[in-house]
């Protein structure tokens, strides 16, 4: 059944409403009301069938409204990758920058000075905190494999570095190698980093007395600029506040580079 002349004309004046609404609260040049308008008169003009136009019109609107509307979309997620992005690499660029090769990865960089400044000034605290020499050589096997992950060794850059920096050397080296062995230092890392969260926690829970004093430094035995770093870390703390620090630390690594996913189940 055909429109009346009434029921066209509250479409029209309904379509109107709407391209005013989208103009002024979204976008004018998706929504262009000076351009339905002319389309409007032209159509009066022409003396076209003004149920037919109207139809083709809130037709076109709708579909003027998905495209922006998906638009809209792509950019909000897009915004949203953006800001992520400059989130995440916020959380490295506070952790120290060690450039050990021109093509370097920028986030291995910041990894390899976050974990090289965990392994000199934190862990090596837990010397003094522990006793026990069968905890001991726990702590003793970390620091081994901390190490071979973070500190150099004369003037060439810890060994799991080293042999990082020697596959990007490589003339024929493919970008997916690179990214695979890049990878795979940060998922040793990190496994590592769990390890010690999981120790310090057994730590917390032995209930040594002499854990609940402040800290004394005489018997860390390390280079003086380490050490003075080593106790502006640790001063006024307790035996169980310095293992907290420890453990917040290795976590907060692990976090700032979403490395939670990277704990092995052994």
């Amino acid at each position: 059944m055909s429109l009346s002349n009434e029921e066209i004309d509250r479409l029209i004046m309904k379509l109107r409403q709407r391209y005013k609404e989208y103009s002024e609260k979204y976008n004018p040049v998706w929504f262009n009301i000076e351009a339905f308008e002319q389309r409007y008169i032209m159509a009066l003009e022409n003396k076209m069938n003004l149920e037919g136009f109207i139809l083709a019109e809130i037709s076109n609107f709708e579909k003027v409204k998905e495209k922006y509307d998906k638009k809209v979309k792509r950019r909000n997620f897009s915004e949203k990758v953006d800001n992520m992005i400059k989130e995440n690499l916020g959380r490295i660029l506070k952790y120290p920058k060690i450039k050990f090769h021109p093509s370097a990865d920028l986030e291995m960089c910041h990894f390899y000075g976050a974990i090289q400044e965990f392994t000199l000034y934190i862990f090596s605290i837990l010397w003094i905190i522990i006793k026990d020499p069968k905890i001991k050589s726990r702590v003793d096997d970390f620091e081994y494999k901390l190490t071979e992950l973070s500190i150099p060794k004369g003037k060439s850059p810890a060994k799991r570095i080293n042999d990082h920096l020697l596959l990007l050397s490589r003339k024929d080296v493919k970008e997916i190698e690179i990214e695979r062995d890049k990878n795979e230092y940060l998922k040793e890392s990190a496994f590592i980093l769990h390890q010690i969260i999981d120790f310090c926690d057994e730590l917390i829970r032995e209930k040594e007395p002499q854990w609940e004093m402040p800290l004394k430094f005489d018997g860390l035995y390390i280079e003086d600029k380490r050490k003075k770093r080593t106790i502006k870390e640790f001063s006024e703390l307790t035996g169980y506040g310095a293992i907290l620090k420890v453990k917040e630390s290795a976590l907060n690594i692990i976090e700032d580079f979403r490395l939670k996913a990277f704990k092995s189940s052994s």
